[in-house]
């Protein structure tokens, strides 16, 4: 999903005679295409190592440290250093935030943030940018950080082993899926490939109304984007299929939306000819918003009724479940620009 980037506090324990000063960082925008570092003419020989804290545990935190070493034969400003650590959210509600839980120097001394990728790579819908603001690295020193942190403010749940930078090792341990950079140019690690395009939904339903022969029908949905990009709601229609046993016309109600009923827009239409179980589709439009990757709408609470008020029998209704829960179904329908991308019309 549509992210703001959280702050992240560390520290840095510069080895070996070097010099510790406070950390910046900038957001960069994600490469549209991978870079290997060894493409690229650097003066620095930069080598990043990476560490697992806590043996890749599946967990609300994903603990780990990184390290820094600087090879080559000369000195280097370490303002012109990022480190990137990339990582999935696995479909967390909410923001990643960071933490630091010891750094030797304090814990004070570094600011870091994460980026949320726009658009998806390999293993890799996120990641943690770390940078200096002053200070150098001369030859054979390293920049340890020690007890680092990725939470979920949540609780949900982080699955390490599909995370593009993760290593399952507890010592520091060279990982060229750790990146570095000297300005915008990648000096070491191999970026994580650039997923395919893809413009995927899925419709989930949910019985809201408990009588299938009473004077409304309550159908609750949620819509999932399940692609490799973002997609502009304004671009998307929702059919649900009924009989309209009560004389036409149709009235549509937004009960509630976690979106916000403003930007929930109703209509209805005819299908012809009639088939089983419909002659009639409860079309759902948005105004607007953007469903980011992997992101939910949220539930969707909607009531049908006829202009008289009449009672349906929606035993036979091509749309209707009986769960009381979400869950997926082909029976409505999604369209994106008019085309049929997800469902099965009756």
């Amino acid at each position: 999903m549509r992210r703001a980037a959280a702050a992240l506090v560390l520290a840095v324990v510069l080895v070996a005679g070097g010099g510790l000063a406070e950390a910046a960082f900038t957001t960069h925008e994600s490469n549209e295409q991978s870079f290997t570092a060894g493409d690229i003419p650097v003066a620095a020989d930069l080598v990043a190592q990476s560490r697992s804290n806590d043996g890749g545990a599946a967990n609300s935190q994903i603990q780990y440290g990184l390290n820094l070493t600087n090879g080559g034969t000369t000195q280097l400003d370490l303002d012109t250093v990022t480190i990137r650590y990339w990582f999935t959210e696995d479909g967390s509600p909410g923001e990643p935030q960071t933490a630091c839980y010891y750094a030797t120097f304090g814990c004070g001394q570094l600011r870091q943030s994460v980026v949320d990728l726009v658009e998806l790579r390999d293993d890799a819908d996120h990641y943690v940018e770390v940078g200096f603001t002053q200070g150098r690295l001369g030859p054979g020193e390293s920049a340890s950080l020690d007890q680092l942190a990725i939470s979920d403010p949540s609780g949900a749940t982080f699955t390490q082993s599909n995370d593009y930078s993760f290593l399952a090792k507890g010592s520091f341990t060279d990982n060229p899926r750790v990146t570095v950079y000297l300005g915008d140019q990648l000096v070491w690690g191999t970026e994580p490939e650039a997923l395919p395009k893809v413009e995927s939904l899925e419709v989930q339903y949910a019985n809201f109304d408990s009588d299938p022969q009473d004077n409304a029908i309550k159908p609750g949905l949620k819509l999932r984007n399940t692609g490799t990009v973002p997609v502009d709601l304004s671009r998307i229609k929702l059919r649900y299929w009924f009989t309209a046993e009560p004389p036409k016309p149709m009235q549509g109600f937004c009960d509630y939306a976690e979106v916000g009923c403003p930007k929930i827009s109703v209509g209805f239409g005819d299908v012809q000819p009639a088939r089983p179980g419909a002659d009639t589709y409860l079309e759902v439009s948005f105004s607007g918003g953007t469903l980011q990757v992997g992101g939910s709408t949220g539930q969707i609470q909607l009531r049908i009724h006829g202009a008289n008020y009449g009672l349906f029998d929606e035993r036979d209704d091509y749309s209707r479940g009986t769960n009381t829960s979400f869950a997926s179904t082909m029976k409505v329908a999604a369209y994106l620009d008019g085309n049929l991308v997800w469902g099965t019309p009756p």
